[in-house]
C-alpha cells in the first residue's frame, strides 16, 4: 500500500473579482499551509472506495463520499486522463482526516493532492511536480496549493501560484462550526452582493503590502455572503478577547492566530469547555509528500 499526505490551508487574504464568462471568479490569495495534514493510502481494488477515519468527530467523517463523489476519485480519473490511460485500474482508498469536512480548510482538496501523489507512484506515472499540478487544477482550485504548502500567493482562480517568503509561525486556534457551508452557495450569495466583485488590490500590491507589513490579514470577501447565509457566525468572531477572529476560504470555520503557545492552548481549552469544536494547530511549510 502506497500512502501520501498533504496539509490542511488558511486564506490569510482573500479577495474576489466578479462572475466571469467560463463561470468562475478571479481571486487574490495569500494561502498558508496548516501542520494538520490528509493522509491517503492507495490498493488495487475491484471497484472504487473511499475508507474514511480520522482525528475527527464520527458526525464529520460520514460527511465524505465513499464513492466516486469523492474528490480523490476525480483526482484518479483526472490522471488517467492527463496520462492517456482508457481503463485505469480501479482503487481503494484509505483516508485519515485531521482537516474538518466542508470548513473552508481545504480539506478534500488535501485529500486530492495526497491521492495524486500516491497514485503516481502506484500507477507508475512517473509525472514531475509541475504535470502533477497541471492535473491538481483540474480537479479543484485549492488542489495545486495543497500539493506546494508552505506560504504563497494564489491568482486566477486561485490555481497559479507563486512561492512567497515562509511566513513567520503562528499558533492557529480554529473554531469550526458544527454544521458545514458549501463552496458553491456562497459564492452564489457573492454575486448578490457584489455583483461587480470585490477587488480591491492587484497581486502586485498585495506582495509588496504583504512584505512591509501593511496587508489586512484576515480581509476575505467570502466573509459577507456567509454571514448572510448563516448569521449567528457572527457571534465566533468576538469569542476570544483581545484576539481577531477571520474566516478562511468560504468558511464557516473562524480561526484566531497568536505567537504565544500558551494563549493559544488557553483559548483552546475555553472554547471547548463552552462546547465548541475546536482544532489547536500552527502554520506548516510543507505540501504534499509521500510517506
Amino acid at each position: 500500500m502506497i500512502s501520501a499526505s498533504a496539509p490542511g490551508k488558511l486564506n490569510l487574504f482573500f479577495e474576489v473579482g466578479g462572475l466571469r464568462p467560463d463561470g468562475y471568479h478571479p481571486v487574490v490569495s495569500v494561502y498558508q499551509s496548516l501542520a494538520i495534514r490528509q493522509r491517503v493510502a492507495v490498493e488495487q481494488n475491484d471497484y472504487w472506495h473511499v475508507i474514511t477515519e480520522g482525528d475527527l468527530p464520527k458526525s464529520q467523517l460520514d460527511l465524505v463520499p465513499t464513492d466516486e463523489e469523492n474528490l480523490v476519485v476525480k483526482a484518479a480519473l483526472a490522471l488517467a486522463e492527463h496520462c492517456g490511460i482508457s481503463n485505469p485500474q480501479k482503487m481503494r482508498f484509505h483516508t485519515y482526516k485531521q482537516v474538518p469536512v466542508a470548513a473552508g480548510l481545504a480539506g478534500g482538496s488535501a485529500d486530492a493532492a495526497a491521492a495524486l501523489l500516491a497514485l503516481n507512484q502506484a500507477w507508475g506515472t512517473g509525472l514531475e511536480s509541475k504535470e502533477l499540478t497541471k492535473v491538481a487544477a483540474k480537479v479543484g482550485s485549492d488542489v495545486p496549493f495543497s500539493l506546494l504548502g508552505g506560504t504563497a500567493l494564489g491568482v486566477d482562480t486561485g490555481i497559479d501560484l507563486e512561492v512567497l517568503p515562509q511566513a513567520k509561525e503562528h499558533h492557529v486556534v480554529l473554531l469550526v462550526s458544527p454544521i458545514g457551508l458549501g463552496t458553491g452557495s456562497v459564492f452564489k450569495k457573492f454575486d448578490e452582493l457584489f455583483p461587480e466583485g470585490d477587488m480591491t488590490l492587484s497581486a502586485t500590491q498585495v506582495k509588496q503590502q504583504l512584505a512591509d507589513g501593511t496587508l489586512q490579514l484576515g480581509r476575505n470577501s467570502l466573509t459577507a455572503p456567509a454571514l448572510e447565509l448563516r448569521p449567528e457566525l457572527a457571534s465566533y468572531f468576538e469569542l476570544a478577547p483581545g484576539m481577531k477572529g477571520n474566516m478562511t476560504g468560504s468558511g464557516p470555520t473562524v480561526y484566531f492566530l497568536t505567537e504565544e503557545a500558551a494563549a493559544a492552548e488557553e483559548l483552546t481549552a475555553t472554547l471547548r469547555q463552552q462546547g465548541h469544536f475546536v482544532i489547536l494547530t500552527s502554520f506548516g511549510t510543507e505540501g504534499a509528500k509521500l510517506d
